[in-house]
C-alpha cells in the first residue's frame, strides 16, 4: 500500500488523505433531573421572603409577591400593576372566596400543582373544594388550573355530585366537562337517580334553561 501512495504522490506531487472517526456513546444518556422550580417557588411562598403584597380572605392573611402573581395571571397583573386601586394597596381584601380556595389557587400560582390526595379533605369536601377552585381559576384567568379542576371533578363525579358539577361547568365555561356531565345523566339510568338529589334542584333553580340540554337525549331514548 505504501508503494501505491508513493507512486500517486510522485505522479501528482500532492495527495489528499481523508480520515473518518466513529464516536461511540454509551447506551445510557446523561441523566437530567426533573424541574424543581415549583419546589423553590413553593418554599418562597411558605417563607414569604421578599413578599410585597398581602391578601385578607375571611380573616386570614396570605403574603405573596406581586411579580409572581402578575406573571401567572393577567387579572392579577391588571390589579397589581395597572390603574386599579389595588395597585397601591399593601393589603387587598378579597370577597366571595374562601380561605381554603384561595390557598389552593395561590399555591398553584407558585408551584403549578394541585394539592396531593393526602393534603385534601374527604371525598365530598374535595368535590366542593375543586368546584370553588374552578370558579376562582375562571375569575383569575388561570386556564391550566381550570382544566386540572375539571379533570379532578370528572374523576370523582357521582349521582350526588354531577348536577352541581354541571352547574359549575355551565357557569364557568367548561364545555368538555359539561358534555361529560350530560353524558353521565344518560349512563346506566342515572337520570332518574340524579333528579331526586339536592344538587339537581339547585341546578334547575340556578340554570333553568339547562333542563333542555338534559332532557333532549333522554327524550330521544
Amino acid at each position: 500500500m505504501r508503494s501505491d501512495v508513493d507512486s500517486l504522490f510522485a505522479a501528482h506531487s500532492a495527495a489528499t488523505l481523508v480520515c473518518g472517526a466513529v464516536l461511540v456513546r454509551g447506551d445510557d444518556p446523561v441523566p437530567v433531573p426533573a424541574s424543581d422550580i415549583g419546589d423553590h417557588l413553593g418554599r418562597l411562598l411558605d417563607r414569604a421572603d421578599g413578599s410585597d403584597v398581602s391578601f385578607s380572605v375571611a380573616g386570614e392573611t396570605f403574603r405573596a409577591h406581586r411579580a409572581v402573581l402578575a406573571a401567572r395571571s393577567p387579572v392579577f397583573r391588571a390589579e397589581l400593576f395597572g390603574s386599579m386601586a389595588e395597585a397601591a394597596m399593601p393589603c387587598i381584601t378579597l370577597h366571595d372566596i374562601e380561605p381554603s380556595t384561595f390557598r389552593v389557587l395561590l399555591r398553584f400560582v407558585y408551584t403549578d400543582r394541585l394539592p396531593t390526595d393526602k393534603e385534601l379533605p374527604s371525598s365530598s369536601e374535595t368535590t366542593e373544594l375543586f368546584q370553588r377552585v374552578l370558579a376562582a381559576a375562571d375569575r383569575y384567568d388561570l386556564g391550566r388550573l381550570k382544566f386540572l379542576c375539571a379533570h379532578k371533578l370528572w374523576e370523582s363525579v357521582s349521582v350526588e355530585t354531577v348536577a352541581t358539577t354541571l352547574g359549575y361547568a355551565e357557569m364557568h365555561n367548561c364545555p368538555e366537562l359539561k358534555k361529560r356531565c350530560l353524558d353521565f345523566f344518560m349512563a346506566d339510568k342515572n337520570f332518574k337517580k340524579v333528579v331526586v338529589t339536592d344538587g339537581y334542584f339547585w341546578l334547575i333553580q340556578r340554570f333553568p334553561s339547562i333542563i333542555y340540554d338534559i332532557r333532549a337525549p333522554v327524550d330521544e331514548t
